[in-house]
């Protein structure tokens, strides 16, 4: 077993530089995580949790810590419903090289992270007055990115 305490894996990816494993996990209402995952770590589901039930009672004992459990490297209150998930490591964009790139179905953006040491330092929703679901984030051997979302489009986006 690599990991535990996982709810609902949507998003695999590695670092392109670090060869870091990144996952980010459907929440239930709010609670949406991303982690940086290591071996043999918990990362609590359902002990502790950031988000309450759909019914909204707590989950579990309501609680967001507890020793040996790992807090999530960002989360989203309210849920996002992230889809896709890609580091961006090309040439195109290079003020977004690095990014880590997420689709968001329920609040219909692309969602754009900027990390150092780990961390989530910057958040940025682009294409929030689109108002499709986004399902997958890639980048093309292009370096641009291209977005599938409901409807059965692809899109492409690039500089203007």
């Amino acid at each position: 077993m690599w990991s535990l305490g996982h709810r609902n894996p949507q998003g695999l990816t590695l670092h392109p530089k670090t060869n870091e494993l990144w996952l980010h996990e459907h929440g239930p209402k709010g609670g949406d995580e991303l982690n940086l995952i290591k071996p043999g770590l918990n990362y609590g589901w359902p002990i502790i949790c950031h988000g309450i039930d759909y019914d909204d009672t707590p989950i579990g004992e309501g609680i967001t810590h507890k020793e040996g459990m790992e807090q999530p490297n960002y989360y989203y209150a309210p849920s996002i419903a992230p889809s896709g998930m890609e580091f961006y490591s090309g040439d195109t964009f290079k003020k977004w090289k690095g990014n880590l790139f997420i689709g968001a179905m329920a609040l219909t953006h692309l969602n754009r992270l900027v990390l150092e040491n780990g961390k989530v330092v910057h958040e940025e929703r682009l294409l929030e007055d689109f108002g499709r679901r986004i399902r997958v984030v890639k980048q093309g051997p292009d370096g641009l990115i291209y977005i599938g979302v409901d409807g059965g489009m692809i899109l492409r986006l690039r500089p203007i």
